[in-house]
C-alpha cells in the first residue's frame, strides 16, 4: 500500500497552510509527492502555480525587484521628510475630481471602486477559473482604488507610513491583503520547492534574498513560524511594494509639480519634526472607518487594553439585557416581538398560506427558547472571551522582554492566542445562525421570499426566492450568504464580510434600509466578534505561523473547549425542558407595561400586574430547570450577577397629595430626582419593597456595590465617601438628562431624544462616543472619574430615542454609575 503523505509534509513543500477551519489538503501518495517535488502538479487536485522558475531565476527577478523598492522607498523617504507638510496642505485643498486625476495618472487603469477584489469574485463566481482571472490587479492590490484614495486622508495615511518607515514592516501585511485572490486561486505566485525567501533589512542585499534549506536549516522552520516566505510568495510582496512605492513617489512629483525630481530630494533637510498623526475626519470615531484606514497605516499592534475595554462593556451590556429581561416587562415584549418577527414561520408559503404554528403556543416556545438561550449563551461567551484577554494580557506582560519580531513566541502564550481564536471562531456561529434564518424574513426583505409548504410532523422550513427577485444579484444579500456559506467564509473572513456590511451600510441609505433593528443588534455581536480575530490576525509576524503551531495545540485545546462552553451547553439543554408559552407568550395584554405614560392609578396598577407575570414566568423557568436537571438556570454565570442591585417594582398606586408634592419638588431643587420606582428586596422576597436610599458611593471608580437593605458592603468599616459629581450642562445635554432621569407624574410626559443630542450630552459629561459595528455605540470614560465603558443601541431606521427606551437607558446608567437626576443642573 502506498504510503499516505499527510498535512505537514504537504506545508513543508511551500503550499498553503490550512487552518483549523479550512478543508484539509488533500492526502497525497508517495508516487504524486514525488511528482510534486519535481514539479508536477497533474492530477493532485492543486491548482498550478504562475511559474516554476529555478532557485538562480528566482534570485534575480527578487534582486531586481527588491532594488527598485529600496530605492523608491528611499526617494519617498526624503520627500517627506523635505516635504511633507506641505503634500497634506495641498492634497487636503484639492477637490475629489482633481485628486482622481492625480492617482489616476500615477497609476493607469487603477482599479475604480472600494474593494476590487470582492466584486471580482462576486462577477466571476462559479466561472472562475483557477489562475486565469481577469481582475489580477484587483486581487493582488484591492486597496489601491479610486474611490478610497481620492477621499478624505487615504492618500496622505499612505504616503506617511510608507516613507516612514521601512518595506519589510509591510511584508505579511501586502501578501495577507491578497488573500481574496490566492485562497480562491483566482492568482497563483510562483512555487520553489524547498527555498525560503528572507524580506529582511533596508538594502537590496538582505531584502529579497532566496535561502536553501539544505544550506540553512532554520529557513524552513522561519517560513513555517510566519519569519519567512516561501519564494513565490516573496516575490508577490516584491512586486506588490514596487508597484506601491513607485506610484506614492509619482503622486509627490504630481502635487508638487513645480519642483524638479532632484530638487525634491536634493534640498537640504531642515530639523521640522514629522506631522503629527491624523486623526479621524468624523466627528465620532467609528470601527468601520479605522478598518477602511487600516490598509493606509502601518500594521497595528496588538493592544490587550483597548480589546479588554471592548469586550467588558460588550459583558456588561450581555449582564443588562439579561437582567432587563427578568426586571421589565416591557423590555421582554419587545425582545419577544423582535424575535418572532425574526422566525422562517412569518413567511408565506408558495400557495400564499401562513405557517400552521404561527401565534400558536409551540411557535412562542420556539421564539422564547431562541430570545433566552441567545442572551444566556452570549453572556456566557463574552464572560470567557474577557476572561481569555485578561490571560492574554497577562502573558504578554510575563513575556514581554522576550517577545521578538525575529523569534517565535513562547509556548504558552502561543497557545493561550490559539486558545481564544477559536474561542472567537465557535461564538461566531449562534450570531451566524440567527441571521441565517432572520435576514431573509425580516421585515425589509419579507416579500422577496417565499416559504416551501410545510411538511405535517415536519419543522424543517425551505426558503427560496421569489421568481423575478434580484435577490440573487443584489450586493448585500450576497455578503449575507456568504456568513452562513462555508467555503465564501473561508474565503473571504469574517473580519472582510463585516467591514464590507458595515461599510455599504454607510455609504448608502438603500443598503442600510435593508437591514432590521434586530438584525443591526445581531451584526453588533458577530461584528465585535470579528473585529477581535482581526486584530490577532494582524498581529504580526507571528499570525502567520498560526496554522502550523495550531497543529501541536489543537487536541488540547478542541478537547478543553467543551468543558469551557459547558455553561452555554446547559442553558441549551434546560430551554428544552421549559414550556414556555404557559407563562409567558407575550399574548393577551399579560405584559402590557405602560411606564411610557402618565402615572395614573390605571396605568400603575397594569404595571405592578404585568411585573407580577414576569415574575412567575420566571419562577416557573427556574423551578422547571431546576427540577427537570438539578441545576439553577444559568448556573454557569451566575458569578456575574453576585453585586447586582434589587430589580426595581413598582409601589401601589398612593393618591397624590399637593403638600407631599410640592415639598419633594422643593427638595429636588432643579426639579430632577432619582429614579421614582421602588426597588425589590430579593428575587425570594417578591413583595417586600425598599425606598431607595440617598445616593453616597464609596471609591469604587464607576461601580455601585449597595446591598438589598440600601446599606453599603462591609457595613462594619469605615467608608470614605465618594460624593457623586454635579455635571452644569448646557441645554440640549441638559434635556437629555431630564428624560433619562424622568420623574413619573401626571404632567406631559417627554417625547422623543434624537441619537445626535444623547451622544451630544454623553460626550458632555465626559464619555468619548465610539460607532462600533451594527447598532451599538461604545462611550468610553476619556474626562470622567470612572472606569467601566457602557454600550447603547442606536435607533434604526429613525434616529429618534423613545421616551421608555430613553427611561431603560437612565436605569442602566443608574446601575453602572449610580447616577440619578439630581446630579444634572442647567448652566
Amino acid at each position: 500500500m502506498d504510503a499516505v503523505i499527510r498535512q505537514p509534509q504537504l506545508d513543508e513543500l511551500g503550499l498553503p497552510i490550512r487552518g483549523p477551519n479550512e478543508p484539509p489538503l488533500p492526502d497525497i501518495s508517495e508516487d504524486a509527492m514525488q511528482r510534486l517535488i519535481n514539479g508536477d502538479f497533474s492530477d493532485i487536485g492543486l491548482p498550478m502555480p504562475s511559474s516554476m522558475p529555478t532557485r538562480e531565476e528566482a534570485q534575480s527577478e527578487a534582486r531586481e525587484r527588491s532594488t527598485d523598492v529600496i530605492s523608491s522607498w528611499n526617494t519617498l523617504r526624503q520627500i517627506l521628510e523635505r516635504h511633507e507638510d506641505v503634500i497634506r496642505k495641498r492634497w487636503t485643498k484639492k477637490t475629489k475630481v482633481q485628486r482622481g486625476k492625480i492617482i489616476q495618472a500615477a497609476w493607469p487603469n487603477m482599479s475604480a471602486k472600494h474593494r476590487p477584489d470582492y466584486e471580482a469574485i462576486f462577477r466571476e463566481g462559479r466561472n472562475l477559473q483557477k489562475g486565469k482571472t481577469r481582475f489580477r490587479e484587483a486581487y493582488m492590490w484591492p486597496y489601491i482604488n479610486v474611490e478610497d484614495l481620492a477621499k478624505g486622508k487615504a492618500l496622505l495615511l499612505l504616503l506617511n507610513s510608507r516613507g516612514r518607515h521601512p518595506p519589510n514592516m509591510f511584508a505579511h501585511a501586502d501578501f495577507n491583503a491578497t488573500r481574496v485572490g490566492h485562497v480562491s486561486a483566482a492568482i497563483m505566485p510562483a512555487f520553489l520547492n524547498v527555498h525560503s525567501m528572507l524580506l529582511d533589512g533596508e538594502t537590496f542585499e538582505t531584502y529579497g534574498r532566496v535561502v536553501s534549506w539544505d544550506e540553512d536549516e532554520e529557513a524552513m522552520m522561519k517560513t513555517f513560524n510566519g519569519l519567512g516566505f516561501q519564494p513565490g510568495q516573496g516575490l508577490w510582496i516584491l512586486e506588490i511594494q514596487q508597484k506601491v512605492l513607485r506610484f506614492l513617489v509619482d503622486c509627490c512629483y504630481a502635487i508638487l509639480h513645480e519642483f524638479s525630481p532632484d530638487l525634491l530630494v536634493g534640498a537640504e533637510v531642515q530639523v521640522i519634526p514629522e506631522p503629527p498623526s491624523m486623526v479621524g475626519s468624523s466627528e465620532y470615531p467609528t470601527l468601520a472607518t479605522m478598518a477602511a484606514e487600516a490598509p493606509y497605516r502601518l500594521p497595528a499592534r496588538l493592544d490587550f487594553t483597548h480589546l479588554k475595554a471592548l469586550t467588558a462593556a460588550k459583558l456588561a451590556s450581555a449582564m443588562d439585557h439579561v437582567r432587563s429581561l427578568r426586571e421589565d416587562p416591557g423590555y421582554f415584549a419587545d425582545v419577544l416581538g423582535d424575535w418572532a418577527e425574526h422566525r422562517q414561520e412569518k413567511l408565506l408559503d408558495t400557495n400564499g398560506e401562513r405557517h400552521p404554528v404561527l401565534d400558536k403556543p409551540l411557535f412562542w416556545d420556539r421564539v422564547m427558547g431562541n430570545a433566552i438561550g441567545d442572551a444566556y449563551g452570549l453572556l456566557h461567551a463574552w464572560n470567557l472571551i474577557s476572561e481569555q484577554l485578561t490571560e492574554l494580557s497577562s502573558l504578554q506582560t510575563k513575556y514581554a522582554l522576550v517577545i521578538s519580531p525575529h523569534e517565535t513566541l513562547p509556548t504558552e502564550y502561543m497557545k493561550a492566542l490559539l486558545a481564544l481564536r477559536y474561542t472567537l471562531d465557535q461564538a461566531a456561529k449562534a450570531p451566524i445562525n440567527h441571521l441565517k434564518t432572520g435576514f431573509t424574513s425580516s421585515p425589509p426583505l419579507r416579500s422577496q421570499f417565499l416559504r416551501e409548504p410545510q411538511v405535517p410532523g415536519s419543522n424543517m422550513i425551505y426558503v427560496r426566492g421569489k421568481q423575478g427577485s434580484r435577490s440573487n444579484s443584489d450586493p448585500m444579500m450576497w455578503l449575507f450568504t456568504c456568513l452562513w456559506t462555508e467555503n465564501q467564509l473561508e474565503l473571504l473572513t469574517l473580519p472582510g464580510l463585516m467591514d464590507e456590511i458595515e461599510y455599504l451600510a454607510q455609504k448608502d441609505p438603500t443598503e442600510k434600509a435593508k437591514i432590521s433593528p434586530w438584525v443591526a443588534g445581531v451584526l453588533s455581536d458577530l461584528g465585535l466578534i470579528a473585529h477581535l480575530r482581526h486584530e490577532l490576525d494582524i498581529y504580526l509576524p507571528w499570525a502567520a505561523g498560526y496554522d502550523h503551531a495550531y497543529v501541536d495545540h489543537r487536541a488540547a485545546i478542541e478537547g478543553d473547549f467543551p468543558r469551557l462552553f459547558s455553561g452555554i451547553h446547559d442553558v441549551v439543554r434546560n430551554l428544552s425542558v421549559v414550556p414556555f408559552a404557559k407563562f409567558g407568550s407575550p399574548t393577551e395584554g399579560r405584559f402590557h407595561y405602560p411606564s411610557d405614560k402618565k402615572r395614573t392609578k390605571q396605568n400603575t396598577e397594569s404595571m405592578r400586574t404585568a411585573e407580577h407575570n414576569l415574575d412567575v414566568f420566571w419562577a416557573n423557568v427556574d423551578e422547571t430547570c431546576r427540577s427537570k436537571t438539578g441545576r439553577s438556570f444559568g448556573r454557569g454565570i451566575q458569578h456575574l450577577f453576585k453585586e447586582q442591585q434589587p430589580m426595581e417594582r413598582t409601589p401601589e398606586w398612593i393618591e397624590p397629595i399637593k403638600e407631599q408634592k410640592k415639598a419633594a419638588m422643593d427638595k429636588s431643587g432643579d426639579g430632577l430626582s432619582a429614579l421614582s420606582a421602588l426597588q425589590l428586596g430579593s428575587a425570594d422576597s417578591p413583595t417586600r419593597f425598599v425606598p431607595p436610599q440617598p445616593k453616597v458611593k464609596p471609591k469604587t471608580r464607576g461601580t455601585t456595590q449597595s446591598t438589598s437593605n440600601g446599606s453599603l458592603e462591609g457595613a462594619g468599616a469605615p467608608v470614605e465617601e465618594d460624593r457623586q459629581p454635579i455635571f452644569t450642562l448646557k441645554a440640549r445635554a441638559f434635556k437629555v438628562f431630564m428624560v433619562l432621569f424622568y420623574k413619573p407624574s401626571q404632567n406631559d410626559l417627554p417625547g422623543e431624544v434624537s441619537w445626535a443630542d444623547f451622544l451630544f450630552a454623553m460626550a458632555a459629561t465626559g464619555f468619548a462616543p465610539e460607532k462600533l459595528y451594527g447598532s451599538v455605540w461604545q462611550f468610553t470614560p476619556s474626562d470622567l472619574d470612572v472606569e467601566r465603558s457602557i454600550q447603547f443601541h442606536e435607533p434604526h431606521p429613525v434616529g429618534k430615542i423613545p421616551f421608555r427606551n430613553m427611561r431603560r437607558m437612565g436605569r442602566r446608567l443608574n446601575r453602572a454609575y449610580g447616577w440619578n437626576g439630581g446630579m444634572f443642573t442647567l448652566e
